[in-house]
């Protein structure tokens, strides 16, 4: 597996831990991008700023633009994905929902990791 460093959109915290229907992924989009190409997976921290990807825990983002300087929340409750306009600010704010019966992120060695997926080539 090739792993590269992803610039374009970052992850800026959890927030609301352990907290139902208020716990979200807070991301920021530093380049315009498709997010079709990206999603989330959950992860147990290891050391030395490593991760594990636990199995049967990720997220596509779906088709859809953002904008340099857009936020995205990910709740990881069920909900309906909007599109906020930020007061007095060209940004948007884009909130979407993981699904999840219950929070994800109340043991803080649990992470959310971003992955970018590449296209594949066929030979």
């Amino acid at each position: 597996m090739n792993v590269y460093s992803i610039t374009e959109l970052k992850i800026v915290g959890v927030f609301d831990h352990g907290i139902p229907n208020m716990e979200r992924i807070v991301l920021l989009a530093d380049e315009s991008i498709d997010l079709g190409n990206y999603g989330l997976m959950v992860g147990i921290r290891a050391q030395e700023g490593q991760a594990f990807p636990i199995r049967d825990n990720f997220l596509w983002f779906g088709n859809g633009w953002i904008q340099k300087g857009d936020w995205l929340f990910v709740y990881t409750a069920r909900g309906e994905p909007k599109m906020t306009q930020l007061p007095n600010q060209q940004e948007k704010l884009y909130s979407i929902h993981w699904g999840k019966d219950q929070t994800i992120f109340q043991h803080k060695e649990l992470i959310p990791l971003l992955i970018r997926m590449m296209p594949f080539k066929f030979r």
